[in-house]
């Protein structure tokens, strides 16, 4: 029996994150929770969990925490069939410093150098998944692993033309991961350019484009031929233009646990809207209440609702 192919794919790392349980520098951290994470599996879970169909392309280690996220994704309804296990290399964890140095702020510390997930290759991709897909996702975090993994998503933005897919990208610039953001600049703005759907941030835009103020970033993406652009703002809510259609829409209230994650779940959340047909608004409405409860907790995904919860909670703040 054939298989359905998932409306969105998504290619990158999953990780096993080890979130501090008390604040303060790591050195003085003894607790953590563990947690299944990585930027575009995070996105594949928002998009599954809010009711369309999505699949991961990546690479995990033939070990226990590879083990993990291959159940935790299959268990959140996420396609797997091109999860590869790859027996030479470690599936990558990163470490989650709270409050320090910057009270409210959370920064992450890597262990994710020659992992298996920075072994993602062109080889990983087959026309398969693309052939009856609607949109293929990736961040700039993908392309800043590897070669290979750099060269997986120009595959992927080639079968994604090929085949009428949307290309989506979040420009998610880790400068850790970055021999300098120069660098960074010249490897993603040819794939930027190629994108049917952006998503930013002033603090990126200004590495790529010069620009961070939100209404001249939207300007020159636009320009760029990209048919619609987020700009992610934070606690200020999000900005989107789509055609002649232009959105804002704000954060809604909330005692922030941990930050990180917030902008996975705001993409995530308005893919899915767009693949439900909803409007630029509403998809930018719902995208900005979600990526502001995912902040409430500590872990990427543990507070994204599910379609119902969400419709619930949205007519809650927007009776």
């Amino acid at each position: 029996m054939r298989l359905s192919v998932p409306e969105l794919i998504a290619l990158g790392e999953a990780l096993i994150q080890f979130n501090a349980l008390t604040k303060g520098p790591l050195r003085h951290v003894t607790l953590f929770e563990k947690h299944v994470a990585g930027a575009e599996a995070n996105v594949a879970v928002c998009v599954s969990r809010l009711g369309r169909s999505s699949a991961f392309i990546s690479r995990v280690g033939d070990d226990e925490f590879g083990r993990c996220i291959e159940a935790w994704l299959r268990a959140e309804r996420v396609d797997t069939r091109w999860l590869k296990t790859e027996p030479g290399a470690p599936t990558g964890i990163y470490f989650v410093q709270r409050g320090y140095p910057i009270p409210s702020r959370s920064s992450m510390v890597y262990y994710r150098r020659g992992s298996a997930g920075s072994r993602l290759s062109p080889e990983d991709l087959e026309e398969e998944a693309f052939r009856d897909a609607r949109m293929v996702h990736f961040t700039g975090i993908t392309p800043a692993l590897s070669a290979t993994a750099r060269e997986a998503c120009l595959k992927a933005i080639s079968l994604a033309q090929n085949n009428g897919l949307a290309v989506s990208i979040d420009t998610n610039i880790r400068p850790v991961l970055w021999p300098s953001l120069e660098e960074a600049s010249e490897v993603l703005m040819p794939m930027v350019e190629k994108a049917d759907i952006l998503f930013t941030d002033p603090t990126d835009a200004e590495v790529l484009i010069g620009e961070n103020e939100p209404e001249k970033i939207l300007e020159v993406f636009r320009n760029l031929g990209i048919g619609t652009v987020v700009i992610k703002l934070g606690e200020r809510g999000a900005l989107a233009s789509s055609g002649s259609e232009k959105a804002r829409a704000e954060a809604i209230n909330v005692s922030v646990e941990d930050p990180i994650g917030a902008g996975d779940a705001l993409a995530g959340t308005f893919l899915a809207c767009q693949l439900a047909g909803r409007s630029l608004f509403e998809s930018l409405r719902r995208a900005t209440l979600v990526g502001s409860l995912v902040t409430t907790v500590r872990g990427d995904q543990e507070m994204i609702p599910t379609l119902r919860d969400l419709e619930m909670i949205y007519r809650y703040y927007y009776p």
